[in-house]
């Protein structure tokens, strides 16, 4: 797979990263599911240390996944392939849950401090490659510098980042000039990004981590418009309301207008939706969740694919461009 440079950290990461959200299991979180259903744990951990051996060396994840599993397993399969120098770790902060399984907002300086210290245990390692504020907004955004800073100090994180789809809290984030890493939300059918954090991302040579490339599953293909979840899947929110359920129908009638330009290209359609992540000169890397070894091998794949010709972006755009019928 090819590389691409990670920002102004230098670091050459590939073009395609493991998103690791999934490995944490399903949770109730403020009454709903929060989770991911359909992983084992076996499995997880022999798919992060298949994607070691492929190359893959960006792994990211949270303290909030399966509270704090997540993070377990990340760290007991790295731990396992004795490669720790040759990947880079990245995690958050911010969300947490109180007794009742309320989402809680976490934004003082010493409980960054303390939260850091509690990933560092779990991810079996002595410093965080890149260490990311989690709350998509937060006022006390200086708080988070001022314990980034410290923990940077101390040598606990390298890098610092923010995970949120809020062009103005980026640039607070980047006050000083030197955040490393914006991630947020950029794929086929959410395109936000393009119009201030891309550009502004990579003017400052500001690291872009792209989530959601697949949109949870969208636009991997495989969904039809009467699909169902297990309770405890988090994607059963799409059919929370009458405008989300419509909305989830759009996205799944704009993706079968997509599968002719994947299948004529001669590659699925997951692979045409991260190769068109991955066209965007300011992506840094896209991080792909996958549940096992297989869905691996297809995120791979798409790394080692050629990149989109003018054509198949043109014919893109113009069904992008159309209303959906």
């Amino acid at each position: 797979m090819g590389y691409r440079v990670f920002g102004k950290t230098n670091w050459h990461v590939n073009q395609i990263g493991l998103g690791c959200w999934q490995f944490g299991g399903p949770i109730d979180l403020d009454g709903k599911p929060d989770g991911w259903t359909g992983v084992d744990d076996a499995e997880s951990i022999a798919t992060i240390q298949r994607a070691v051996d492929t190359g893959i060396n960006f792994f990211d994840t949270a303290d909030m996944y399966g509270w704090g599993h997540s993070e377990e397993i990340l760290g007991a399969a790295i731990k396992g392939t004795g490669k720790r120098d040759r990947v880079y770790l990245a995690t958050k902060v911010g969300f947490w849950h109180d007794a009742a399984g309320m989402r809680t907002f976490n934004e003082s300086r010493d409980y960054i401090v303390e939260a850091c210290d509690a990933s560092l245990r779990r991810l079996q390692t002595d410093r965080i490659d890149l260490y990311q504020c989690h709350l998509w907004r937060t006022e006390r955004w200086p708080e988070f510098l001022d314990a980034f800073e410290r923990l940077q100090k101390a040598g606990k994180i390298r890098f610092f980042g923010i995970s949120t789809n809020d062009f103005d809290m980026v640039q607070r984030f980047d006050e000083h000039r030197n955040l490393a890493s914006v991630q947020a939300n950029y794929n086929l059918l959410d395109r936000h990004a393009e119009q201030e954090i891309l550009p502004y991302c990579r003017a400052r040579g500001i690291g872009f981590i792209a989530r959601g490339a697949l949109a949870m599953g969208k636009l991997a293909g495989k969904l039809s418009k009467d699909a169902t979840f297990d309770a405890t899947d988090i994607r059963t929110r799409w059919f929370d309301s009458p405008e989300s359920r419509t909305a989830f129908e759009r996205d799944i009638d704009i993706v079968e207008h997509l599968k002719p330009i994947a299948q004529k290209s001669g590659f699925v359609l997951a692979q045409l939706a991260v190769k068109f992540v991955l066209s965007h000169a300011a992506v840094s890397v896209v991080i792909v969740g996958t549940k096992n070894r297989r869905q691996l091998e297809h995120n791979v794949a798409a790394g080692i694919l050629p990149p989109l010709t003018r054509d198949e972006i043109a014919a893109i755009e113009q069904i992008l461009a159309q209303p959906v019928t």
